[in-house]
């Protein structure tokens, strides 16, 4: 498959996945949280941006502007509508391997993205983009041949999510010792009614932990994604960028190896750990894969 290709459908996956990782992001953290002080506020908005894997300044003084900024400003690499832009956009130079449906949904969504939403129906648009981001996904897992435009949309998919979900569970927005703390990460990462399943009790801290990280189903898990990006890598990564899918097999390896009653207290250096990893294989991939040389003039 040409490097150009690979790349733009891999983005094309990343792309569709953040979109709803922001979203629930925002839905949990921003739009449905209780009102909190301007410093709270102003935290919050500053490890949302690290969570999503972009640093900002602390201008996001309350959720209007927080929901301003990383859900409809076209201009924040980290917002939804970034996202929603980048898929389009990327889903446009690959036209030869990318299906009618998908271009079709991510069109649509880049034509329906609102440039501004009352404070009120911040909810609303939320679920409205995770449920886009949901119909591209459906699209390419419902028809698409598993072949290496499918590997490469499934890789970015897997690696975002990685890096997302380990940044979150090292970052402030999650404190170990509260119940209600990993109830929001639960539902922000989308795992919150699969978690409850066939248990009586609110979030144990420890249970929690030990799901988000280690469980061997759940498509939310880290160590489920994991596995799901080490797959991928191991089918279309080329020799070039070994050495970093060497590091991300060792990661896996000690994921595997942790001990579930030890899950709690290694949820912050596992995260830090998983999200290096995923981000230097991405980054890998861009500078030595997907990256085309310019023309000779």
């Amino acid at each position: 498959m040409l490097s150009r290709l690979a790349g733009n459908v891999f983005h094309v996956g990343s792309a569709v996945e953040r979109t709803d990782v922001v979203a629930r992001l925002l839905d949990v953290y921003v739009a449905r949280r209780e009102p909190g002080t301007v410093d709270d506020d102003r935290l919050v908005a500053a490890e949302l941006r690290s969570v999503v894997g972009t640093a900002g300044p602390a201008r996001d003084a309350d959720r209007t502007a927080t929901i301003d900024a990383l859900a409809l400003d076209r201009h924040e690499p980290a917002s939804i509508a970034a996202a929603v832009a980048v898929a389009r956009d990327h889903a446009r130079r690959a036209r030869e391997v990318v299906s009618s449906e998908l271009w079709d949904c991510l069109d649509v969504t880049r034509s329906r993205m609102p440039r501004k939403i009352a404070p009120d129906r911040a909810h609303e648009f939320l679920g409205w983009a995770r449920e886009r981001s949901a119909l591209a996904i459906g699209v390419v897992e419902g028809d698409a041949s598993r072949d290496e435009v499918w590997e490469f949309f499934a890789l970015g998919r897997a690696l975002t999510r990685c890096a997302s979900t380990a940044r979150l569970l090292a970052s402030r927005l999650l404190e170990p010792d509260v119940v209600t703390s990993w109830s929001a990460a639960l539902r922000a990462c989308g795992a919150g009614e699969a978690f409850l399943r066939g248990r009586d009790h609110a979030p144990v801290p420890a249970d929690a932990a030990a799901f988000l990280l280690l469980d061997e189903h759940s498509p939310r898990s880290l160590r489920y994604t994991v596995h799901r990006a080490a797959e991928c890598l191991a089918d279309v990564a080329p020799a070039c960028v070994a050495d970093e899918v060497g590091d991300f097999a060792e990661v896996r390896a000690a994921l595997d190896a942790l001990p579930r009653e030890e899950a709690l207290g290694a949820v912050g250096a596992v995260g830090d750990r998983v999200a290096a990893a995923a981000d230097r294989v991405a980054s890998a991939l861009d500078e030595r894969v997907f990256s085309t040389a310019a023309p000779v003039l």
